[in-house]
């Protein structure tokens, strides 16, 4: 059989002993043993084989390879010339009527394959015994009485035998007991083994549960006939058992199967190094190949799976899902993280639902608004951290320590700190919505994609930058940029950073709308620190970086990085306020400071820091430098003449969610001649068609006035006054 006949055929049960992971071959020949005894000449060579007459439950729950070794047993016991084989799927047939006739069909087209002239004459007595219980009714009315029909056959059964009262010849000599006695002399003397296999009995309605339980206890006692009967015993045993409850019922119904079986054997349950073994198998089959297990969260999830998975079913379907998944993110999505995903949703379909509504809740680089949502629910809940249950509800303990392992915000383990790259983590924002969109959502940008525009000569790729960022696509570059720039090739570096530097530079005057390239600068800049922090060579990685950015003249993502070292290591008047974690030594970024505040000091006093940067790092270097001087608050009150300068100092210093206080303006700035330069202009015009301008606006005359700029008033002209 070839790879594509395994794949296809992978939720089947196996059917060849090369294709058993488990080696039960041992296993499978001690039941071959207990079902047929085998008679030898003085050569050793098979003279004659016939049934131990046993009837042998193999039990064990749903998927743990019951099929499997039922088909592993044919194929050995076929193998022998002098051994009969029949094998029985109750699951194929419907109601008692069905069942019968496909039972004694069964049996009698496995006695006809053999070439013995013997088997011709047990067939026919076969027949003959089949008709006589038919007529007779006795002993599976017995059997349904067993059953607790209260001292008689079920109403079902007496409509059943009926029928066959008036459709039966009945035998003109011999009574049931009489033909099967008959039956078993002929098999004793055809020396050949009958052996009756029924598979999957566990998976039909009750009443055909019961159904094939009489049939087996009607001729499970014959001679030369041996059975196999695999099955879960507890849902057999439910279907069989009497009682108002599932305690009663279990009872009753162990206790029929009692009469039934004589030997149940349970089949072993998965050891840790089956499941392993299980695994390779599978991924073979399906041609494919997960690295081994290099973080601490990967072995993790590992361990959970194999200690989760029970049975060769549970194997088959997480692969097959995984084969599915990983193809539609290739290389975009750690394969054990997706490995864990697809464990939780095949065996628990609504998950996928319950992750799907709660993405921004599970990742690690939430939205603002559901950072916000965080902080609430925390004021909410006496600062107690939010847990998974509380998302998801009661019932999803079986998962929950995959769940933690792939979503790491819920579990607070310090190994997570000691990991590095996480960009292709499922906790990403951007891979989870993959995942459960299958493949990139329109809009997104792949892996392939990122690479290929991060190896872009400096030309091609400020051309590139320009088109994403004219199709509002930046923010979705930069995004997936957050989780792979720690994998990008050190090349790029130089090149890419400066290109998006200029981009993100306006190249006309004035804010006239709400602007997104604010953002984009932390972000880019927040890339850099991190990228610094999470690859082996990243302290080096920045600093040719930052090299770069400066030759090319940056006033953006270098002051960003600048200022965030001078509060680290308390080079401003409010002493250290970093956290750690800086990249350059004290020293170092003095040097640094020195170095870039006579450009930023230039690009205020030549008016680029107003007009054309879409933030105020520049500006608060020197401030918090403490080299702010009056020759820089006179030359930046004076560039502050025109409504659209003064529009677009409000939108760099009172954006929404930014405040500034009045000491630090008048610091910066003359506060109370802009003050009246803003009354004098503002309060007499119509209101700015950009709200979020308008709302900035606003928000600077409160401070300027010294009022809660939470409440500004509004400063325009109020036509409803006029």
């Amino acid at each position: 059989m070839d790879s594509n006949d395994l794949i296809a055929r992978q939720d089947r049960a196996i059917d060849k002993p090369e294709f058993d992971a488990l080696e039960r071959g041992p296993f499978v020949g001690s039941l071959v043993n207990t079902l047929v005894s085998v008679e030898r000449d003085t050569s050793g060579t098979i003279k004659s084989c016939k049934s131990t007459g046993l009837v042998v439950g193999l039990t064990g729950e749903w998927g743990l390879g019951k099929s499997s070794v039922l088909n592993l047993l044919a194929y050995e016991l076929e193998k022998n010339e002098h051994v009969v084989v029949a094998t029985f799927n109750p699951w194929l047939f419907k109601g008692r009527d069905e069942l019968v006739d496909a039972f004694f069909n069964c049996l009698r087209g496995a006695l006809g394959k053999s070439p013995s002239e013997s088997l011709r004459s047990v067939q026919k007595q076969l027949e003959r015994y089949k008709t006589s219980i038919e007529y007779a009714g006795a002993t599976l009315a017995a059997v349904a009485d067993a059953l607790g029909a209260g001292g008689a056959a079920t109403a079902a059964w007496k409509k059943w035998l009926l029928k066959l009262t008036t459709t039966l010849i009945k035998p003109q000599t011999l009574s049931a007991d009489q033909e099967r006695k008959s039956l078993e002399s002929k098999l004793a003397k055809a020396h050949v083994a009958v052996v009756v296999l029924i598979d999957e009995l566990d998976r039909v309605e009750d009443e055909e549960v019961r159904a094939v339980a009489q049939l087996i206890k009607a001729v499970g006692d014959i001679k030369g006939i041996s059975y196999l009967v695999a099955y879960d015993p507890d849902r057999v045993a439910q279907a069989l058992g009497k009682g108002n409850s599932t305690r009663e019922k279990q009872i009753s119904g162990e206790s029929y199967l009692e009469k039934i079986i004589q030997y149940p054997i349970p089949l072993r349950p998965l050891l840790e190094e089956d499941v392993t073994s299980l695994l390779k198998q599978a991924l073979h089959r399906h041609d494919m190949v997960i690295p081994p297990a290099a973080l601490p969260y990967q072995t993790e999830i590992l361990n959970h799976l194999i200690r989760a998975i029970r049975t060769p079913r549970d194997v088959k379907r997480v692969i097959g899902a995984l084969s599915v998944l990983q193809d539609a993110v290739a290389d975009e999505i750690c394969p054990y993280d997706v490995l864990a995903y697809c464990w939780i949703v095949t065996k628990s379909p609504s998950m996928r639902r319950k992750i799907s509504d709660h993405t921004h809740a599970l990742v690690s680089d939430p939205s603002t608004q559901e950072l916000i949502r965080r902080q609430q629910w925390k004021t909410g809940n006496d600062s107690a951290a939010e847990t998974l249950t509380d998302l998801f509800g009661d019932g999803i303990n079986a998962h929950l320590d995959m769940l933690r392992a792939i979503f790491p915000r819920f579990d607070e383990r310090s190994q997570r700190s000691a990991e590095t790259f996480d960009g292709d983590r499922l906790a990403k924002r951007r891979n989870l919505t993959r995942l459960l969109y299958l493949g990139n959502p329109p809009g997104q940008l792949s892996r392939m994609d990122i690479e290929r525009i991060w190896s872009l000569s400096s030309e091609d790729l400020i051309n590139e930058l320009q088109s994403l960022q004219q199709a509002g696509r930046l923010e979705t570059l930069l995004d997936c940029l957050n989780d792979l720039a720690p994998v990008m090739t050190q090349t790029g570096d130089e090149t890419f950073w400066v290109g998006l530097s200029r981009v993100l530079t306006r190249d006309h005057d004035w804010i006239t709308e709400n602007e997104v390239e604010r953002g984009f600068v932390d972000d880019a800049a927040a890339i850099l620190w991190r990228v610094a922090h999470t690859t082996g060579n990243g302290t080096a990685r920045l600093k040719i970086t930052i090299d770069a950015l400066i030759r090319d003249g940056d006033l953006l993502i270098t002051p960003w990085i600048l200022r965030k070292h001078l509060f680290a290591h308390g080079f401003v008047p409010y002493g250290p306020q970093g956290k750690g974690g800086e990249i350059f030594s004290a020293d170092e970024t003095i040097s640094l400071r020195d170095r870039e505040l006579p450009r930023y000091r230039t690009a205020v006093l030549e008016g680029k820091a107003l007009r054309r940067l879409p933030d105020t790092e520049l500006i608060f270097c020197i401030l918090n430098s403490d080299r702010w001087d009056s020759e820089l608050r006179q030359c930046l009150t004076s560039q502050l003449s025109s409504i659209e300068a003064i529009s677009t100092f409000a939108a760099l210093i009172t954006p929404p969610g930014i405040l500034c206080d009045y000491q630090t303006l008048d610091l910066m700035i003359d506060a109370g001649k802009l003050l009246e330069r803003l009354l004098s202009m503002f309060s007499k015009s119509e209101r700015p068609e950009d709200d979020w301008i308008a709302q900035a606006i606003n928000r600077l005359n409160a401070v300027l006035s010294r009022k809660d700029p939470h409440f500004a008033a509004e400063v325009f002209k109020n036509d409803d006054a006029q």
